[in-house]
């Protein structure tokens, strides 16, 4: 949560340093010096002191940009005693200073109603909400909500800003929404407008920024499902919401009768998504088990295995004999949903879903995972899994551990669980590095791991804290241990999780520079690349890394020849001495490297 000087979703009360700001400000336009005793100065505390406001405003043009700061901070706490300043926040807002010009805005917004601030107002703030500072353009679009600025052209602005590139400017644009409460039957016909008009990359981080408004959010999006043009982004929103979304249940059962097959499909999916509370459209799905659109038979299977409701029973055991694999494939994993106590039924979706896992299609296979992990049935789906890895080749093991990986950490539970498991923790471990950081709630079993006698897990530990980064900072300490284990392996591993974890990673800095005392090229090399990774700006660790990464260049390990290079790139101009090194490794027998090099030239060149 950013602090309220910069948070345009949730103003709080000025941080400590805004309020010093204010105290240094009024001592020196009121004589009164600077009272260390209450840093804290709040609105009442200045009110209480009878500050001028004349003299305040009178800051929002000093010569420092510190005292301006602290003005339109103080302006801003005073809140509407201070709407007569309007004129001067807004000539403020036409600063240079993108810093000056946020502050403004923000006080634009808590000063006053648009009436006490006048329509100038909502005019600048209107301007600024396409500004070319992205915290200018959020500031401007939530205080053109508290401003109430309802007018055509000020709600055409807000609703605009829900497609901006800037998350912060997103939600800003969607608690301006929910401020201004305006009236949907214009509000929704522009949110669609603009989502349909805008370049598709955008539309996604839209939408997950109107989900984030939660069961707020829920009534608008349930009446924007009565309108037909807005259905679709509805349905996608209040399946991103998920349970919190429950009271569009009534809504979405209605848009099943659409005669637009992408529209019942998505609201389908919506139901699946708030789950067991959307049991009462149970009956509609059923019906749409039966629809004469594939896409849509397939999603009314899905809600009815997230429902759970027995009801379903007869209709999806008729579905697991249809003559389309993935509608057979669904089914058989939803009919084990709705009778949970039902083993059989289990080992058969099992069975079928752990056949799934090796489908051509990806999402088909990054379903089958799902399903797996859905039917929470741990042992038996490992049981199932253990006798397919023996089978298959790697190529297709590689498919089945992405398939887990592509789940996040709705599989990390799970895979976390199995490190316990000898015979299935190297598969968890595959699962967990290619999760990532989103693999954190992992970080204790791994570190546990880090005590074992067999140098081959403890290495393989050190390579998913490695993937996981910064959020593995528990495991800096016996990472650091690490660095003087016996195997040559586990040291160099040690070495690489703890550049991959960075800045936290600073207290084993002093055990990382013992490596660069190393007649071991790789040993050094790992230890000078770690130390960059740790602290890029410091000048001592630039000057010895440059030449031991042009020298990586020629390393006999295609890998430590990319890293080499991304890193010298990483360096930009300070290791321009590399270039004629980094210019030869872009015709390097590995494409890798070569890409490496291309990019490393282009940064150093700038």
């Amino acid at each position: 949560m950013l602090n309220s000087a910069s948070q345009p979703l949730d103003p709080q009360p000025l941080t400590s340093v805004t309020n010093m700001r204010i105290a240094i400000l009024a001592g020196m336009l009121l004589g009164t010096g600077l009272c260390l005793s209450a840093p804290g100065l709040s609105a009442q505390g200045l009110a209480a002191q009878d500050l001028d406001i004349g003299k305040l405003t009178a800051g929002l043009s000093s010569r420092t940009a510190e005292e301006q700061y602290a003005a339109a901070d103080a302006l801003a706490e005073l809140g509407p005693r201070a709407a007569a300043t309007a004129p001067q926040l807004l000539a403020a807002l036409e600063s240079k200073d993108p810093e000056l010009r946020w502050r403004a805005a923000r006080a634009l917004g808590l000063v006053g109603s648009a009436a006490a601030a006048g329509s100038q107002a909502a005019e600048g703030l209107r301007k600024h909400a396409s500004d070319s500072d992205a915290m200018v353009r959020a500031q401007s679009i939530y205080a053109l909500g508290r401003l109430q600025a309802e007018d055509p052209a000020s709600l055409a602005a807000v609703i605009a800003r829900l497609t901006d590139p800037d998350a912060q400017v997103r939600r800003a644009s969607v608690a301006a929404l929910r401020v201004l409460k305006a009236d949907r039957a214009k509000v929704i016909p522009l949110v669609v407008k603009t989502l349909e008009d805008a370049d598709p990359s955008v539309v996604m981080p839209a939408l997950h920024a109107l989900a984030d408004g939660g069961a707020e959010v829920v009534p608008a999006l349930a009446a924007a499902l009565e309108h037909k043009e807005a259905r679709y982004w509805a349905s996608l929103v209040l399946a991103e919401i998920g349970p919190q979304a429950k009271g569009a249940v009534p809504s979405l059962q209605k848009v099943l009768a659409d005669e637009r097959p992408e529209i019942r499909l998505q609201a389908l999916v919506a139901l699946a998504e708030i789950g067991p509370a959307a049991k009462a459209a149970a009956p509609a799905a059923i019906k749409a088990l039966e629809d004469k659109e594939v896409s849509v038979r397939y999603a009314a299977a899905y809600a009815l295995g997230r429902f759970g409701d027995p009801s379903a029973a007869a209709a999806l055991a008729a579905a697991t004999k249809s003559e389309d694999p993935f509608l057979q494939l669904l089914s058989t994993w939803a009919a084990a949903k709705v009778d949970p106590q039902n083993t059989e039924k289990a080992a058969l979706a099992i069975k079928a879903l752990v056949a799934g896992l090796l489908d051509p299609n990806e999402g088909q296979r990054v379903a089958a995972a799902r399903g797996l992990v859905d039917l929470n049935r741990p042992e038996m789906v490992s049981k199932e899994l253990d006798g397919l890895s023996a089978v298959i080749d790697e190529e297709k093991l590689d498919r089945l551990l992405d398939a887990f990986a592509a789940l996040g950490n709705k599989v990390v539970p799970q895979a976390t669980a199995m490190l316990n498991d000898p015979k299935r923790r190297e598969r968890a471990m595959q699962v967990l590095k290619r999760i990532g950081p989103e693999a954190a709630g992992a970080v204790p079993a791994l570190v546990a791991l880090l005590k074992s006698e067999d140098p081959k897990v403890r290495t393989e530990a050190l390579f998913v804290l490695a993937a996981i980064g910064p959020k593995a900072e528990a495991a800096v300490a016996p990472a650091t241990e690490a660095l003087a284990d016996p195997d040559r392996e586990v040291m160099l591993t040690a070495g690489y999780a703890l550049g991959q974890i960075g800045a936290p990673a600073k207290p084993a800095v002093p055990a990382l520079a013992k490596l660069l005392e190393s007649e071991d090229g790789l040993v050094k090399l790992t230890g000078t690349w770690a130390l960059l990774k740790i602290d890029p700006q410091n000048e001592q660790y630039v000057k010895v890394a440059v030449p031991a990464l042009t020298e990586a260049l020629q390393d006999r390990h295609g890998f430590v020849r990319a890293d080499a290079a991304m890193t010298l790139g990483d360096l930009g101009q300070a290791a321009a001495s590399a270039l004629p090194a980094l210019e030869a490794a872009t015709r390097d027998s590995s494409s890798a490297v070569r890409a490496a090099a291309q990019e490393a030239v282009k940064k150093i060149k700038g």
